[in-house]
């Protein structure tokens, strides 16, 4: 029996020496395996690209998420833009190019700038009548910021050189966009600095439009071509055209007054005007009417609910 014991114990004593032997020979083998892996060029090229790709992909997000901020952001600037320089229908904007306002223009509705802008905006007249240049207010240059009527745009602001030097500069006011023809019959009077010129387009003869009237016409004091106003003496030298004529049913042009407006530079564009030498901190005055004249020929029922949308860009 006791001999039967020491058998068993013996051969469990040599299975235990087997599987340790197996056993460090497998930790070798793993050793062995590391080590190799440790200096293979494919594994650790393998290791280096998976971590590369990993980083590489990291960055991208990082780049994407500021691409995205940046879109969005460019999105709203450009938004935003257009909301300030976007004229709706019958609606008139003042404003001041990129390099004046950056080198300090600024604008405003009250003489003393204590609201100065880059834009500005008139409001819309709404279903406005024709009318004629005699209907509008005398004082209608007095009267700072918007000061519309009934059936006319009317708006008084000042520009001012706040930069280091002097600067010439001009301006344009243009048509962004009409209906029905309306802007065959809008008639346009630009008072800078005092001096006002009136504008419309050609007559269908090719002449400037006029105006023909028993008494003198209104603003010509602050006219700057005073001859814009004179006396017909020969109805044959008189822009007139039988047209006119039957329009305002005249038997006799003779001795009326003549008022001879400023044809538009375009079909979109009414006037370029200009300044030179302003100042550090000199202001320039501007106001700007805009109607529609009804003793012009073109004013007819078929531009009835047609719109006359305007700008005022004032540039280098």
């Amino acid at each position: 029996m006791s001999d039967e014991k020491n058998d068993n114990k013996e051969q469990l004593n040599k299975k235990s020496g087997s599987l340790n032997a197996v056993d460090k020979q497998y930790r070798k083998l793993e050793r062995s395996s590391r080590f190799w892996n440790k200096i293979d060029p494919a594994n650790r090229f393998r290791h280096w690209y998976l971590g590369a790709a990993s980083v590489t992909r990291s960055l991208f997000r990082v780049v994407a998420a500021w691409q995205t901020i940046v879109i969005l952001t460019s999105i709203l600037v450009i938004l935003y833009i257009l909301a300030a320089f976007y004229t709706g229908k019958g609606e008139f904007v003042i404003k001041l190019d990129r390099p004046m306002a950056n080198e300090g223009f600024i604008l405003s509705e009250n003489q003393d700038f204590s609201d100065f802008l880059v834009s500005l905006r008139d409001d819309a007249v709404k279903n406005a009548t024709n009318i004629s240049i005699y209907d509008l207010p005398k004082d209608v240059m007095d009267v700072d910021g918007k000061h519309n009527g009934a059936n006319y745009v009317a708006y008084t602001f000042y520009l001012k050189n706040k930069t280091t030097k002097a600067h010439d500069y001009h301006y344009e006011l243009s048509v962004q966009s009409t209906a029905k023809s309306a802007d065959t019959a809008t008639w346009v009077m630009v008072f800078q600095n005092g001096k006002q010129n009136v504008y419309a387009q050609e007559n269908k003869g090719g002449y400037p439009e006029c105006l023909y009237s028993k008494w003198e016409f209104p603003f010509m004091e602050y006219a700057e071509d005073p001859k814009v106003q004179s006396v017909v003496e020969d109805a044959d030298k008189a822009h007139i055209t039988d047209e006119m004529i039957e329009y305002h049913e005249f038997t006799q042009v003779e001795g009326l007054y003549q008022f001879e407006t400023v044809p538009w530079n375009a079909k979109d564009l009414v006037c370029i005007g200009s300044r030179q030498n302003m100042e550090p901190d000199e202001v320039d005055k501007y106001t700007v009417v805009i109607w529609l004249e009804g003793d012009d020929p073109d004013c007819k029922d078929d531009i009835l609910g047609g719109h006359v949308e305007m700008s005022m860009k004032f540039m280098y």
